[in-house]
């Protein structure tokens, strides 16, 4: 074995580790950039065995990225450590399929001539990156967690979310990966199309930054309520009235328009509850005088009283003299935890999970008058789904709100890359984002994606800020992924251009002979 071989292995994996702390707790969209452009260049002369040395660091990142999913099967869902850790990693191994799949067609399109020199190798795997990641977010309902543009909410790249949303971030970020490793390996013509190519995306990026929306009133006053119940204790019906009093007790800590609650905060259908906590609540609330989003299950009509057996998991709004003003259930369920995929029982039996096997709600998800303003609600990782969001952006949210309770997961970088993806969907749609959480990741959000405010991770604690609502729409918001797949296409279409109007005896990019 050479010692470039025997060094590829772990140098690899430290790329791997570097961009799966890069979505967080360690944000920064350099670290992405440069831990791609380092996988590259590393695999750049590998004749053989390229591809499954990508699927290699792909997977690192994941199974790195995707860590705290063992948190929530072992130490919470009970299951057996062994059992977990092969889920987990047969998990990743199939997320990991997309990219991998993306870099093969890369190196088969430089291989063959179809497409020829860095500049066009970097347009090729950018535009199949972010098809992939499409892809990925669509089948079996999608998981499109750790999505590379995730690492540029504050990036020189983030002005392109409210044109073409996560997914061309994406591409534009792999894109100038490629071209950096580029700029190490081509030719000297190369290295200075390249590196203009890298000044005008650069140039692009803040030509684009613009405001798409405008305000609208005055500011939303919000408390956004942090229990900070573990989880192995949440669902327990021996603390249920202990728990819903603590509730009740944080809701009248200061008079705002908007008290947002996390997702299944009370763990009872609303008709079902003990009246004595029922009225505990109602009484706060009332001297409160704002509307409250309580995080609860559901049945079906919560008007009369029937809200058993449980339906959905829900946000239910009240009045401050008790009316029910409307209900949003959450229409994106989760696999595993709210609905059980056919023909895995046998594993989701493996695990203590109450509450599962919930309906999705109304497609698409409505949006609720609060003070005069509108709210559109996402429940826990709804808000990975920035096309289904921007539904009720087009119905008129001047606010987004996401309840979760990301407790599952300890205090794990599970609470940092969720917050990511909260401030990306503001940037998508320029509107401010209000989230509560159980454990962490409470915050506040600008439209233009920066934190208000955010509470500590692990504290019992309520967080009281001011947004400003919001409206019109951006491109992304008026044509969702429709942008994203235009310009998608575009990138392959140049791509393959470079091929059409160059010789074939033009220089080719080194990292993919």
């Amino acid at each position: 074995m050479t010692a470039k071989a025997f060094w590829l292995v772990p140098a690899l994996a430290l790329a791997a580790g570097v961009q799966a702390l890069s979505f967080g707790p360690i944000h920064h969209e350099l670290l992405q950039i440069l831990s791609f452009t380092a996988a590259l260049l590393l695999l750049g002369q590998e004749q053989r065995s390229s591809g499954l040395k990508f699927f290699a660091f792909q997977l690192l990142t994941l199974i790195v990225g995707l860590s705290w999913l063992h948190i929530s099967m072992t130490r919470y869902g009970g299951m057996h450590a062994a059992l977990s850790a092969s889920a987990l990693v047969a998990f990743c191994v199939y997320l990991a399929l997309f990219g991998s799949a993306a870099y093969a067609l890369y190196r088969l399109a430089m291989q063959r001539g179809w497409v020829q020199g860095a500049l066009g190798g970097g347009l090729c795997l950018g535009g199949l990156w972010g098809l992939s990641e499409l892809l990925r977010a669509a089948l079996f309902t999608g998981f499109p967690w750790l999505s590379v543009g995730y690492a540029h909410v504050d990036g020189i790249l983030s002005p392109w979310a409210a044109l073409v949303g996560v997914y061309g971030v994406s591409a534009w970020a792999v894109c100038a990966s490629c071209w950096l490793a580029g700029l190490f390996t081509a030719r000297e013509a190369d290295r200075r199309s390249l590196l203009l190519a890298l000044v005008v995306l650069v140039l692009l990026s803040k030509l684009i930054e613009k405001p798409w929306t405008q305000t609208i009133g005055t500011a939303m006053r919000s408390l956004l309520i942090q229990t900070n119940i573990p989880q192995d204790q949440k669902f327990d019906i021996e603390r249920l009235v202990a728990q819903q009093n603590k509730l009740t007790s944080m809701i009248g800590r200061a008079q705002v328009d908007l008290i947002v609650t996390p997702e299944t905060a009370w763990i009872t259908p609303w008709a079902h509850s003990p009246a004595e906590s029922r009225e505990r609540l109602l009484e706060s609330l009332q001297r409160q005088g704002g509307v409250l989003a309580l995080g609860l299950p559901l049945g079906a009509a919560i008007e009369n009283g029937n809200t058993l057996p449980i339906r959905s998991n829900s946000m239910l709004l009240i009045k401050a003299d008790g009316q029910l003003l409307g209900r949003y259930d959450k229409q994106h369920l989760v696999p595993f935890g709210e609905f059980v995929p056919s023909g895995f029982r046998w594993f989701v039996d493996r695990m203590r999970i109450p509450l599962g096997d919930f309906e999705r709600g109304s497609y698409p998800a409505p949006v609720h008058p609060v003070a005069g303003r509108l709210i559109g609600f996402n429940i826990c990782y709804e808000d990975l789904f920035p096309e289904e969001i921007a539904l009720q952006v087009q119905q008129g949210a001047h606010v987004l709100v996401n309840a979760s309770n990301l407790g599952w997961f300890g205090d794990s970088h599970a609470l940092h890359q969720h917050l990511q993806i909260s401030r990306m969907r503001s940037l998508e749609l320029q509107r401010p984002m209000l989230r509560a959480t159980n454990t962490g990741a409470t915050a506040a959000i600008a439209a233009d994606g920066s934190l208000i405010a955010r509470l500590p991770t692990m504290r019992e604690e309520v967080l009281v800020s001011s947004v400003q609502p919001m409206q019109g729409l951006t491109p992304f918001a008026r044509f969702r992924l429709v942008g994203t797949g235009l310009l998608l296409v575009l990138m392959l279409v140049l791509a393959l251009s470079t091929a059409w109007f160059r010789p074939a005896s033009g220089g080719r990019i080194k990292i993919a002979p």
